[in-house]
């Protein structure tokens, strides 16, 4: 087999792919600060307006279901046209929609961007890169990507302070459009194109399991006692399972269920998932808190998050290196005890943190979740063989947008529960979020000892 070599070429493509994924990333977030302002324009409350958030990661993760089969389908430049070009196009729709519901169709279209762009991203690093730098080009790209919704607060926040809401989709895709042009000369086809046939029945399924759960979750604000919730989740339960029977009998292609034979990889998923639930959900959590509870502009919401993104971001490539050098369990248990320190300070003093103790524990958090994020999926990665690398990757980034679809939708229900209440608006926010930050601190112990259970297993196989 020959040895893949670094060529300037092949760096200029995933970064053309990481670009696009950076700016559509970038609006995950971005809108989680105008909530207040577009709530008021548009009259509704929190539960209908996170969904441009929580609608937007619930699509890109239904199109990444199927990224495996689209990689083996199409080449890499059909890709990148395709989800640059419908970026685009639903910036412009949603810059220039009269309502709510125009903004959300926009959002949809252009959350094709994300689906097809970051799975593609990754599946770049793995096809063109050799193995012993995989570490170092994850956090590479985790340096152009994971800034994405750290920064997206504060994009947004800035823009709606001193221009409105709608030049956050025309900066966008202005953006996209150079990328586009750079893409389109860079990005080639790496690798034969197949024509698999595709698994439509599992590939419906296991999307329905996907919109119900999340619908159905949305239902435990009105109480755990809501039937709705209970009915929810018992059809997604036999959904999934119908899912898992159709995927073993079937022979066409959508995700090959075998990755899920090695219990590490397992582990290692679990704990990507959750810090992809910890870091969508608390850059929700934050810029709502610093405006509705301290009072404080969409543009200090949004700034109070910007010294943790950069210096986490600027600190990624190397915490990639000391994956490469130093292997898992130092960056892997390190972060995951930053997100632990950080989300047990902010439970404490949930009920008053002031926004410079905002800005000091999310820094905390962000570093951490940093240090083991990408590398953890280089990590998983390394545990299945070539011919599951596209698999693996397509359920790692579905399961990274559901996550944080996830994370918006759990955090906003919890607040919201809270909201209702009978009691000062300001007060009945700032008890929720404190319930929020607690439910944070039990998930980082739950990562924790995933890591655990994965090094054991990694021991074991050795």
């Amino acid at each position: 087999m020959e040895r893949k070599k670094e060529s300037p070429k092949h760096i200029l493509a995933i970064v053309s792919c990481a670009l696009m994924a950076f700016v559509s990333i970038l609006t995950e977030t971005s809108l989680n600060v105008t909530f207040p302002t577009l709530m008021k324009q548009f009259h509704i409350g929190l539960g209908l307006v996170q969904w441009t958030t929580t609608g937007y990661l619930l699509t890109i993760a239904v199109i990444m279901v199927a990224s495996s089969y689209l990689n083996e389908r199409f080449s890499a430049k059909q890709l990148f046209l395709t989800a640059a070009i419908s970026f685009i196009g639903g910036s412009v729709v949603a810059g220039l929609a009269p309502n709510f519901w125009v903004l959300l169709a926009g959002r949809l279209i252009s959350s094709v961007g994300a689906g097809l762009s970051i799975p593609l991203m990754f599946n770049l690093v793995v096809e063109l890169m050799p193995q012993e730098k995989w570490g170092f080009y994850m956090g590479l790209t985790g340096l152009v990507v994971i800034l994405a919704p750290s920064l997206g607060p504060t994009f947004g926040g800035t823009v709606v302070y001193y221009f409105g809401w709608p030049l956050i989709f025309h900066i966008v895709a202005l953006i996209a459009v150079v990328v586009l042009i750079i893409g389109a000369l860079s990005i080639e086809q790496y690798h034969e194109k197949k024509h698999p046939s595709f698994d439509w029945a599992s590939y419906f399924v296991i999307v329905a399991a996907m919109i119900i759960f999340n619908l159905g979750f949305n239902r435990i604000s009105n109480g755990i006692g809501d039937p709705y919730f209970w009915i929810s989740m018992a059809v997604v339960a036999a959904l999934v399972f119908l899912f898992i029977k159709l995927s073993k009998k079937s022979k066409k292609k959508l995700i090959n269920l075998d990755i899920f034979k090695n219990k590490a990889f397992v582990f290692a998923m679990i704990s990507y998932l959750l810090l992809q639930f910890i870091n969508i959900g608390t850059s929700f959590v934050l810029p709502n808190y610093v405006q509705i509870v301290n009072h404080e502009s969409s543009l200090i919401g949004g700034l109070v998050l910007l010294p943790g993104c950069i210096l986490s971001g600027f600190l990624n490539p190397w915490f990639g290196h000391i994956y490469d050098q130093k292997g898992p369990k130092l960056p892997f248990l390190t972060g995951t005890i930053f997100c632990f320190t950080a989300s047990v300070l902010f439970t404490i003093f949930g009920l008053k943190i002031s926004t410079v103790m905002v800005g000091v524990f999310y820094g905390i958090m962000i570093i951490g979740r940093q240090m083991a994020f990408n590398n953890t999926m280089a990590e998983a990665s390394k545990l299945q063989p070539d011919e599951l690398h596209t698999d693996a990757t397509a359920v790692f980034q579905t399961g990274q947008q559901y996550a944080g679809s996830m994370g918006t939708t759990v955090m906003a229900t919890i607040i919201s529960a809270w909201q209702k209440k009978p009691g000062n608006y300001s007060v009945l926010t700032a008890q929720g979020s404190q319930v929020a930050f607690l439910v944070m601190s039990i998930i980082s112990v739950i990562i924790f000892l995933s890591y655990l259970n994965l090094f054991r297993l990694e021991a074991r196989n050795k």
